[in-house]
């Protein structure tokens, strides 16, 4: 396998992004579709940040189930200025899975995602449970030089038997799963996950203005 070669320097076109003129973009036959209406709000508040899945089987609507406030867009950006325009992008922790996320990656850093979408992580979801083949970890070094935040999501046997109604969900105000305690995937979301969640959400009210503000005024 070889993936398209990914140029890293960094610019100033917008928080995260790279400098366009240094990415190779993916072909048009390589890139998302566009979601155009406004991402499902199924909770009691509209969703605070979208999961798109780099390719099929990435996983994003099992982090979408967990993470309460995120909401599954799919294969496909969130194009609608009605609801969040924040991405974490999801894929499986293996070649293809990495090669995918890579294009996603590049896509947003070279202009073709919709305006107003932002990428604010990767979450890559073990493909099998064990170790990572070397070939794999030294890929995933490359990608996660295209985004701020990488977030890895291990594997969960427990998964194969539930539906994704059956799964507890993390939530900003839910305290951390207790490290010694080995809880059902529907009492409680795994550490990882809530770790994930909890660094998202953090972001996300660090990016807010008035949180900018006060630390400007602070320093």
């Amino acid at each position: 396998m070889n993936p398209a070669p990914l140029q890293l320097h960094r610019g100033k076109s917008g928080p995260g992004r790279l400098d366009p003129a240094t990415i190779v973009e993916p072909t048009p036959e390589r890139m998302a579709p566009v979601r155009e209406t406004a991402l499902p709000t199924t909770a009691a508040h509209p969703p605070l940040f979208a999961v798109l899945g780099a390719h099929g089987g990435a996983g994003a609507s099992t982090l979408a189930r967990w993470w309460a406030p995120a909401a599954d867009t799919g294969l496909a950006w969130p194009g609608s200025p009605r609801t969040t325009q924040r991405v974490i992008v999801a894929a499986r922790l293996c070649m293809p899975g990495l090669t995918a996320a890579a294009e996603r990656l590049r896509e947003w850093h070279a202009g073709y995602a919709p305006d107003g979408v932002t990428v604010i992580g990767l979450a890559l979801t073990a493909a099998r449970p064990g170790s990572v083949p070397a070939m794999v970890r030294r890929f995933r070094s490359v990608v996660a030089e295209l985004v701020e935040q990488v977030y890895d999501i291990g594997w969960h046997d427990e998964l194969v038997c539930l539906d994704l109604a059956d799964l507890a969900q993390y939530s900003p105000f839910a305290p951390a799963p207790q490290r010694r305690r080995k809880s059902r995937l529907t009492e409680t979301v795994p550490l990882d996950v809530y770790r994930a969640g909890a660094d998202i959400i953090s972001r996300i009210a660090a990016s807010h203005p008035a949180a900018q503000k006060d630390s400007e005024d602070q320093s």
